[in-house]
């Protein structure tokens, strides 16, 4: 009797505590249901949209400032929207007033230094109306998706012999010159790529530039690609300078401008191949994609201001960057001087370039260096001075740096000969 007790009690026990585990579980389900119906949980800046938070498969945050567009344009916009694979895009603009913004920072110096006009993914022409109304003379449109064809040919209709359309990303003219291929099959260049330039008036380096391109970038890649370019006159810089302006990302611009001893090499490379001027800022969200949103991720090089503004500049290679160096075969040298060197900054200069050529630390003794001087601590001048008396030395010729220099020159010949 006392054990059939026992056992009705223990199950009365687990009844009650199931049941009062079941009646926790929906008030706090209840809770959580009543947070999420809060505005301020639908406003919140760090909510990542999900499949649901979408108005006829548009984001709601864009479908609401697409409203603001004239009703015919934006069907337009949602319409190749939803018919392209938006993660494989470039940015293109969509808003009349950042076009106009655009334009309105760029037309004066533009219009100055004008001689063969590209622009790289126009979209739905938008820019280039702004920019043939303020008086560029022709402009050469590079755009890969056939989406906005129909849109340009009308522009085209509307400014014609103006404006010539040609399919294809240029912002991918690093896979473009797809240098490894080349070299390795036939030891020449691309030729497709080199048909690209049949109307860029061919120019010595020195003289003025060549073309003028304008475009957006979002990726670090393509700034990388334009200091190739420039040390090996390859690519862009084929026919001679290439001005540019471009709305960039504030990342990639923070990358080149803010001191950051883990990326000294690039930086001044950058710094010593060109001249920069930043014209003003645009608005992120007038160009589709709109960047993701990521949960409180920040950088040093401002990646949470992606999502909202685009730096508009001006790049142009510096006219005398040969004749400072003697010539473009000492612009490789020292190009790969600085990657070799500043790899690893806190080595001390005395020391790693004594390995390289004996007796070389006196030299630098005289110059006021010292055993614990290490490459981080020099400026650009600094680097600079310190090549050019580096490859002053008559051992220079025999030391074990030329032939680690001449095989990453070999990599690029086949394009510094292509006619």
């Amino acid at each position: 009797m006392l054990y059939h007790k026992l056992i009705t009690l223990s199950i009365s026990c687990i009844v009650q505590v199931r049941k009062l585990h079941n009646d926790v579980t929906h008030s706090l389900t209840r809770k959580r249901l009543s947070l999420m119906q809060l505005p301020q949980y639908k406003d919140n800046s760090n909510y990542l949209h999900t499949k649901n938070d979408k108005i006829n498969g548009i984001p709601a945050p864009l479908s609401k400032y697409l409203n603001d567009m004239n009703p015919i344009f934006r069907e337009k916009v949602i319409k190749n929207y939803l018919s392209c694979n938006v993660n494989m895009m470039d940015p293109y603009l969509v808003n009349d007033n950042v076009s106009n913004e655009f334009s309105t920072l760029i037309k004066d110096d533009l219009l100055e230094n004008m001689s063969y006009v590209i622009e790289l993914n126009p979209g739905y022409g938008l820019l280039t109306r702004r920019l043939l109304e303020a008086g560029v003379s022709f402009i050469h449109l590079y755009e890969s998706h056939g989406a906005f064809y129909q849109e340009l040919q009308s522009l085209k209709a509307i400014f014609p012999n103006r404006i010539k359309i040609t399919q294809g990303n240029l912002l991918k003219m690093p896979k473009m010159l797809n240098l490894n291929r080349s070299c390795s099959a036939s030891n020449s260049p691309n030729m497709d790529l080199c048909k690209l330039y049949d109307n860029v008036p061919r120019r010595e380096w020195e003289d003025k530039s060549c073309m003028q391109i304008i475009g957006t970038v979002t990726k670090p890649s393509f700034i990388r690609h334009l200091t190739i370019s420039v040390i090996f006159q390859t690519g862009f810089m084929m026919h001679g300078r290439t001005i540019f302006y471009l709305a960039v990302s504030p990342s990639i611009w923070n990358r080149y401008m803010c001191c950051n001893k883990r990326h000294l090499a690039p930086q001044i490379m950058f710094k010593i191949l060109f001249n920069f001027t930043m014209f003003g800022k645009l608005d992120r969200k007038g160009f589709l994609p709109w960047q993701q949103i990521r949960k409180s991720k920040t950088s040093k090089f401002g990646s949470k201001d992606d999502n909202q503004v685009l730096f508009v500049v001006k790049l142009e290679p510096k006219s005398n960057i040969l004749s400072l160096f003697g010539g473009r075969e000492h612009l490789i040298y020292f190009w790969h001087f600085v990657r070799q060197y500043l790899y690893k900054s806190s080595s001390a200069v005395i020391p790693t370039l004594e390995r390289v050529i004996p007796g070389f630390g006196e030299r630098l003794i005289k110059k006021n260096y010292n055993i614990f001087t290490q490459f981080k601590e020099l400026n650009i001048d600094q680097m600079i001075d310190l090549y050019m008396e580096f490859k002053s030395c008559p051992e220079f010729n025999e030391s074990s740096f030329l032939p680690s220099g001449n095989n990453i020159r070999r990599i690029y010949d086949p394009y510094m000969k292509a006619e």
